[in-house]
């Protein structure tokens, strides 16, 4: 008989190396889905919205008809699709389970833990699978991701302006052994109206929080937590409240690098022939905020490859906005690290050496 489990129990056995299936239709998979599952959809999306046209006019017995009728045909194949994936997430782990048999044990959820979930436990219980199902679904996991995304912890906010090297000097702490969460490489956007060029495809709020909370359930939440510093969107990405409240109320760093130094940093990043059209896109969309006189200034430069004197003009804009909005929140800053030059490595060292001492 299958046993329904609680979040942080299926995350465990999870943890422990078990194969995690996922029953849900391959458009909610490929919306969102917990880290590490494999998708063996009990219904395709046609099928699935057939079932629900059923439930609509003929309510729950006509449906639960018309999904036999679809699932019945497949079940020889999606028991032998189950035992090929299982035996794909076992491969070199854990085939064989600390009694000496054949590991045979596997976590299922589908959106509430309903129907689908039940349908194939059944099916892989006549398999000979012993099968755990996530109590509530994946609409309870979500629901424990959130609380558990909302509890206090102690988060240190290293903020700067633009250009200041803050994601690199994350990953030098992280190196060095600091807790850090990089929220700008989770959302695969650096944050500002630039932020988007040459980092690929975004991912959806959901997805980014579930892999986020991959890292956040690992942290020690007797030590520090570092975050950038980050306004809500980043990107097309939207922060949860939750998250984003760490970040809001975290005690600030302020990192603070030469001019020279951060234009030297963003030309690296951001220029050169092939990012000339996104450059001059990205210019555009933030035209009402710069100014009309300042934008065409920009877009110009950009076009004649003068790139300096476009990020010159534009960290003009960004370093006042960025000292409107410190002086606005009113944030706690407990500490400024100057820098006399952009050196990553030697900032996350100042700044460990002080998390260790109990001074940040």
């Amino acid at each position: 008989m299958s046993e329904y489990i609680s979040p942080s129990e299926f995350l465990r056995l999870r943890d422990e190396g078990l194969p995690l299936i996922d029953v849900r239709s391959p458009s909610e998979y490929a919306h969102a889905h917990i880290p590490g599952s494999l998708n063996l959809p009990l219904l395709s999306d046609e099928e699935r919205e057939a079932v629900g046209t059923a439930h609509a006019k003929s309510g729950s017995e006509a449906a639960l008809h018309v999904a036999l009728e679809l699932i019945g045909p497949q079940l020889a194949a999606k028991l032998g699709r189950a035992r090929q994936l299982c035996r794909n997430c076992l491969h070199g782990r854990r085939e064989i389970n600390r009694n000496g048999k054949k590991e045979k044990r596997v976590l299922l959820h589908c959106w509430r833990g309903g129907m689908r979930s039940r349908a194939l436990a059944w099916l892989m219980e006549t398999g000979g699978f012993s099968v755990f199902i996530l109590e509530g679904g994946y609409k309870a996991y979500r629901s424990f991701v959130r609380s558990e995304l909302a509890k206090p912890v102690n988060a240190l906010v290293l903020s700067g302006m633009t250009g200041s090297g803050k994601t690199e000097v994350l990953h030098e702490l992280a190196a060095l052994g600091a807790q850090v969460v990089d929220l700008e490489g989770l959302a695969c956007h650096r944050g500002s109206a630039f932020g988007g060029i040459g980092m690929g495809v975004q991912p959806c709020n959901e997805h980014m929080e579930n892999t986020l909370f991959e890292q956040w359930r690992k942290l020690d939440p007797a030590r520090p937590v570092w975050l950038e510093d980050e306004d809500r969107r980043i990107g097309t990405v939207s922060l949860c409240g939750e998250l984003f409240e760490h970040v809001r109320t975290g005690r600030v760093v302020e990192l603070h690098v030469p001019l020279e130094g951060r234009i030297r940093r963003l030309l690296r990043l951001y220029t050169g022939a092939e990012f000339k059209s996104a450059l001059a896109d990205c210019i555009e969309r933030i035209r009402p905020r710069l100014g009309d006189e300042r934008a065409t200034l920009c877009s110009r430069a950009v076009q004649s490859e003068r790139f300096e004197d476009a990020v010159r003009d534009i960290l003009f804009f960004y370093d006042r906005l960025y000292a409107r909005q410190m002086d606005k929140h009113g944030r706690l800053r407990i500490f400024r690290l100057d820098m006399p030059q952009d050196d990553p490595h030697a900032a996350a060292e100042i700044l460990y050496r002080k998390e260790l001492s109990g001074e940040l």
